[in-house]
């Protein structure tokens, strides 16, 4: 079974976030499915395709901009890519460094608002993508000042187009204080999500009592752990749904449902289709190939 890998966004020397450009036959993190808690901008300048975000299969034309909250798994945009000569510019920052900043300048207010619809990710349709994507080619090489004052300038025109949801869901809305411990707890769903797996297990592995972890994870993420658990199973289903032709009964007990009606029920409730009709669906769209967990 695959799973998302955590991606360690490393910023670039002397700079608070990460701009980077790249094509074949360079491609550094391949097809894999990932996430990290960073914002993410990506600009594909030409080209069609399916993008691969959380549990959306999503089409674009004529290139693509997308701006991606913290902690939405997805694939590489390479992945789903139909055209050919593929390129891409993509840029990670923390956003609460800017929803930090705006609490003392109000020239940042809009940016703020912006963040928070991002939480679900957002694209940009038209011709306003590549107005936009003009700036963000610009700052690939410039010095990490210039970079940063062009990022802000590509934040501010973000602001100023029309942006549609991509309805993506996070894994997790993490705690920035407590991020290295809740992933931890990721990290153990992530191996036992297909067996069953309890509150007190889990507090147990990290060092706290049952009442403790629970109270600690709400207040972290926002979600029971049970809730999260569940997300995290049914997101691992869509991925077995779109890229192998098991069973909807294999399926429901490899991502750890003790029931089929259960796993139905659940996947209704999460992605608003059936399993067979999530399936059905996306059964001509290109097959994703996902590699193993990269560390």
């Amino acid at each position: 079974m695959q799973k998302a890998s955590f991606e360690k966004v490393i910023s670039q020397s002397g700079s608070s976030f990460k701009a980077f450009y790249f094509k074949p036959p360079y491609m550094p993190y391949g097809g894999r499915w990932h996430f990290h808690p960073e914002f993410e901008i990506v600009y594909v300048p030409t080209g069609k395709g399916k993008r691969f975000i959380g549990t959306r299969i999503s089409q674009f034309n004529d290139g693509d901009l997308v701006l991606l909250g913290p902690n939405i798994p997805h694939n590489c945009f390479n992945v789903g890519f139909e055209s050919e000569n593929y390129e891409e510019y993509v840029i990670q920052f923390k956003g609460e460094d800017i929803i930090e900043a705006s609490k003392y300048f109000v020239e940042f207010e809009g940016v703020d608002r912006l963040l928070t619809m991002a939480s679900a990710g957002l694209s940009v349709k038209g011709v306003d993508k590549h107005l936009v994507g003009e700036e963000i080619k610009q700052m690939i090489g410039l010095p990490p000042l210039e970079r940063l004052f062009k990022l802000f300038k590509v934040l501010q025109l973000f602001t100023k187009v029309s942006c549609q949801s991509l309805d993506a869901r996070q894994y997790l809305s993490l705690s920035v204080v407590n991020i290295g411990r809740i992933r931890e707890v990721y990290e153990i769903i992530q191996d036992r999500y297909h067996a069953s797996i309890s509150t007190r297990e889990v507090a147990q592995k990290i060092g706290m009592t049952e009442s403790s972890f629970c109270r600690f994870f709400v207040k972290s993420t926002g979600k029971t752990f049970k809730q999260v658990l569940t997300e995290i199973r049914i997101q691992n289903a869509c991925n077995l749904l779109v890229n192998t032709d098991a069973t909807i009964t294999t399926i429901a007990f490899d991502c750890g449902f003790n029931s089929v009606s259960l796993f139905n029920r659940l996947f209704k409730r999460n992605i608003d289709e059936t399993p067979n009709r999530y399936r059905q669906k996306y059964m001509d769209h290109v097959q994703v190939s996902l590699p193993a967990k990269i560390a």
